[in-house]
């Protein structure tokens, strides 16, 4: 209980977003997507030598992002 009411105070509706919150944002989402990337391209070498397991996952880890962080929100459409 304690821990769900410290993890509420924390969340960033709680407080108003600063620049310096966007920009750490911003810097987070391309990291992400970097290592997305690189996942992915081991997993296409891989998938050359007949092993195309790390490409599946580097996909489903690339859907699931782009669908659960990288789309907008519904209120801003």
């Amino acid at each position: 209980m304690k821990l769900a009411r410290w993890l509420e105070s924390k969340t960033c509706a709680a407080r108003p977003l600063g620049p310096r919150m966007h920009e750490m944002k911003f810097l987070m989402a391309i990291l992400v997507y970097l290592v997305i990337g690189l996942i992915l391209g081991a997993g296409m070498i891989m998938a050359v030598k007949g092993k195309p397991s790390l490409l599946i996952v580097g996909f489903i880890a690339y859907a699931v992002a782009f669908g659960k962080i990288g789309c907008l929100p519904k209120k801003s459409h």
